[in-house]
């Protein structure tokens, strides 16, 4: 016998035995079956259709370009979203809107609105359409996101769903408009703060130059130029004084020629009268004396070389034209009440010029001795500044260098405070970046979930297990013989005969009076399971959604 056939009598005799067990516990294999099923099928059928309306939203791009005026607000439209749904899902608008359609109100009778809210956050599904990696490499500015909402009404569902939409469109321009004037706010307050440290180096600064004036970086070059200046000044100065004193000098020694001149001609007067012949040739001598004394400095061609030549030969032409003069009378000296001789004033015309000649050279010379004084001071002070220039420039660097970092620092944030307020009068007239409903939603065609159809199989599969598990446990239980082989196969013990089961008809109305009781026991167990069932699923959206699949998260929780 080959082990093929000799399995077949095995499998035959593993099988009819089981076809016994069912046959004999029949009703304990129906009876689970039965009420697991009948269990599933009340569920599926009480339990409500979830209806989800969804709203496309899109985001539209900044009618300005972002190269003329940058935007203050974060352009992530997961982060953007996040926010936005942190704004919507609080406890105060929720609520608002489960007051208004009369949302969860099993909810609320047992755990409150709290409990409701909660609900209705996890019914809002937010789906960004797209690649999440194009999205976040920003390559498209255009991104479509629809908000759903479901429950057991399709007409609620679609009108949360829309009154979502507009919050979501509505939050979004006020959060970016919040933001931009925001960043407007904190700029300002910013640029208010440097400009008053900006404005109080400007006063240490300005007090250390008025401090310290003629000796700052910016005035060396002036400083060298003045200097250059008065020694020039100087220079001409003591030029002009040292002719000033030699004028002086030989308008000396012509009036002291001209004494001794006339005391020769006249011994013994009282006082010179002096000819005009001997007055021409001491003052031919005298311009001579001067011409020569010029021409040691300056050349023929000198506007004064020139002058004192055409003097000198007017003078020599006058002088070969006049005829000598006779001598006066000598007149009686005069005398003073002491017995002293009074030497009298000088009556010729050209001494009195000398005179004059000599007292004007005489204060030339004090004014430009005066005038160098002065102008070796200005020259001292000037090298002086010169000398402590190097020194301010370093003080005054080291008061500057804070003062260009919140120069630059104040101009910066200057530009970007105009530049975030143009933004925010761009968001506030809604011309940045913003949310557009492209699609409201509508009434859904069909439910999401439940699935009916694999809840029934899930239960039929159920009820089968729970069958199998009865007569199982029953067979273990149950320890008597039920045919002469079972006997024989425990006890060795050889069996003579077999007695069959005697029913008398007492015995029969007895049996059956139980099978009635047990069919009413089975009816009103089935219709406690079905109002069990009734009672567990009606309404019950929390049950829904537990067997209702998510496809995405909600954002924002």
């Amino acid at each position: 016998m080959t082990p093929s056939t000799a399995s077949v009598p095995a499998r035959g005799a593993g099988l009819a035995g089981v076809i016994e067990i069912v046959r004999r516990r029949k009703l304990l294999t129906v009876v689970p079956f039965l009420f697991v099923v009948v269990a599933a099928a009340s569920l599926t059928l009480f339990l409500p259709g979830l209806w989800m309306a969804n709203s496309l939203i899109m985001v539209d791009r900044p009618q300005i370009p972002e190269t003329m005026v940058k935007p203050t607000v974060v352009n992530d439209i997961e982060g953007q979203l996040i926010s936005v749904s942190q704004e919507i899902m609080n406890r105060a608008r929720l609520a608002a809107i489960i007051d208004r359609y009369g949302l969860y109100p099993s909810a609320r009778s047992h755990g409150g609105m709290d409990e409701a809210v909660d609900r209705m956050r996890k019914d809002i599904k937010l789906e960004i359409q797209g690649d999440p990696d194009r999205r976040r490499s920003r390559e498209s500015r255009t991104v479509l996101f629809t908000v759903g909402y479901g429950t057991s009404n399709p007409r609620i569902a679609a009108d949360v769903a829309n009154q979502l939409a507009a919050l979501y469109v509505q939050e979004n321009d006020k959060l970016r408009e919040r933001a931009a004037v925001g960043t407007s706010e904190f700029l300002e307050r910013q640029l208010g703060e440097i400009r008053t440290k900006l404005q109080a180096q400007e006063q240490r600064i300005t007090a250390y130059k008025e401090q310290h004036m003629g000796e700052l970086p910016e005035q060396r070059d002036a400083n060298f130029r003045a200097l250059e200046r008065l020694q020039q000044q100087l220079t001409m100065a003591h030029e002009n004084n040292r002719r000033a004193n030699e004028r002086r000098q030989l308008i000396t020694q012509s009036l002291a020629d001209i004494d001794q001149s006339a005391g020769m001609a006249s011994a013994g007067n009282s006082g010179p009268d002096v000819s005009p012949q001997a007055a021409n040739a001491a003052r031919l001598n005298l311009l001579k004396q001067e011409l020569a004394q010029m021409q040691t400095t300056y050349s023929d061609k000198y506007p004064d070389v020139i002058a004192l030549k055409e003097q000198i030969r007017g003078l020599e032409t006058k002088m070969a034209n006049d005829p000598p003069a006779a001598s006066a009378a000598p007149a009686a000296p005069a005398r003073g009440k002491n017995g002293r001789e009074l030497r009298p004033a000088p009556q010729n015309p050209y001494i009195m010029s000398l005179m004059q000649q000599l007292d004007q050279a005489s204060v030339e010379a004090k004014a430009s001795s005066e005038e160098i004084a002065g102008l070796n001071r200005q020259i001292a002070m000037y090298q002086r500044r010169i000398e402590n220039t190097p020194r301010r420039e370093q003080e005054l660097s080291l008061i500057t260098r804070d003062y260009e970092t919140t120069r630059d620092t104040f101009r910066s944030l200057l530009g970007k405070r105009e530049e975030a307020g143009i933004a925010a009068d761009l968001e506030a007239k809604n011309k940045g970046e913003r949310f557009r409903i492209v699609e409201a939603a509508t009434l859904p065609e069909r439910p999401t979930g439940p699935n009916r159809l694999r809840l029934f199989l899930v239960g039929v599969v159920l009820a089968v297990a729970a069958s199998a598990a009865a007569v199982i446990i029953a067979e273990q239980i149950d320890t008597s013989y039920r045919t002469v082989d079972e006997v024989r196969a425990s006890v060795p013990v050889p069996v003579l005969s077999t007695i069959p089961k005697i029913s008398t008809e007492r015995d029969r109305a007895r049996m059956l009076r139980q099978r009635r009781w047990a069919a009413a026991a089975v009816v009103a167990g089935l219709v406690l399971v079905v109002g069990s069932s009734f009672m567990i699923a009606h309404n019950n959206d929390s049950l829904v959604s537990l067997l209702t699949p998510t496809e995405r998260p909600v954002a924002g929780r």
